[in-house]
């Protein structure tokens, strides 16, 4: 059964606040392994906030829209719920799910290269972006 905790709007700006952190680290990171493209720490770092910070945003849209935010272990429901937000539900949870299925990975495996960490933040950066036009 899918598990959700209810969000007010001061818990969704808190939730938007961490996901502009985390990416804020994420894009420096990037910054300084681009010169090398072998997989290193601060790919691996970069990679990892950018999955924190598209999930964190996730949780702030979806606190904001819905008033309820996943709080499943597998994160299944994270993808469900944001696709339902609308606009652009759909491509939220597309990039959102992409980030989810190479989070252990990114999180937990090898390092990564500069390249994948750059895909992942720029995956991140658009659910971050969508918080601004909302308002969070």
């Amino acid at each position: 059964m899918a598990r959700v905790v209810k969000v007010n709007l001061a818990q969704a700006r808190e939730r938007a606040g961490l996901a502009r952190e985390h990416l804020q680290i994420a894009h420096e990171r990037l910054e300084m392994c681009r010169a090398r493209p072998e997989r290193s720490p601060e790919a691996q770092a970069a990679a990892s906030n950018a999955v924190l910070a598209a999930i964190a945003a996730s949780d702030a849209l979806c606190g904001h829209a819905l008033g309820e935010r996943a709080a499943d272990q597998d994160h299944g429901t994270a993808t469900t719920l944001i696709k339902t937000v609308q606009p652009d539900g759909v491509r939220l949870a597309n990039k959102l799910r992409r980030l989810l299925s190479d989070k252990t990975l990114l999180q937990y495996g090898t390092y990564c290269t500069p390249v994948t960490a750059e895909q992942a933040v720029r995956d991140a950066k658009v659910l971050v972006d969508a918080l601004d036009s909302r308002g969070l």
